[in-house]
């Protein structure tokens, strides 16, 4: 629809929205001022949550077990590095169950963190933790299931690419 369509519908006349006064003018009266419709401005003051800040664990052991932590993790993801070329190259249970062992544990440290940073709350971050502690175990369960029932991992992981 054109505008002409809506002002027609609205009640005013073409010859109206063409004319030399102005259209606002025109529909709120002579005696109606146009500053009316300005919003008043209202004083906005930002106060923060929580005073100073915040830089991470506030206890020097708390600094000490993070730090330790961070090295572990760094650890086994480095290991990985040359545990997944050889278990590849080399099928074997011993090697396929120490790589899901390690690739599990390096999986559950980061859905750890990731738990830890973004579900907030004491209920659902319980929760979250125990879930992700669940399907940890779950994982590491079902792929020694299949390290030493079936083929083993590398070896799937060898026939999966042989076959696409």
């Amino acid at each position: 629809m054109s505008t002409f369509t809506f002002l027609r519908l609205a009640g005013v006349s073409a010859a109206r929205c063409s004319g030399s006064s102005s259209f606002l003018a025109q529909r709120l009266g002579a005696s109606a001022p146009l500053t009316s419709a300005v919003v008043q401005r209202k004083n906005l003051s930002l106060t923060p949550a929580k005073t100073g800040r915040t830089y991470g664990p506030q206890e020097e052991s708390e600094k000490v077990d993070d730090i330790h932590h961070w090295v572990n993790e760094r650890y086994v993801a480095a290991a990985l590095i040359p545990i997944i070329p050889t278990a590849l190259i080399y099928p074997h249970p011993v090697l396929d169950t120490l790589l899901i062992g390690a690739m599990v544990l390096h999986t559950h440290w980061r859905l750890s963190g990731v738990v830890q940073d973004y579900i907030h709350g004491p209920v659902l971050f319980k929760i979250g933790r125990l879930l992700v502690l669940a399907l940890s175990i779950c994982t590491f369960g079902s792929m020694c299931y299949f390290n030493y029932s079936d083929i083993g991992f590398a070896r799937f992981i060898r026939l999966l690419y042989s076959e696409l």
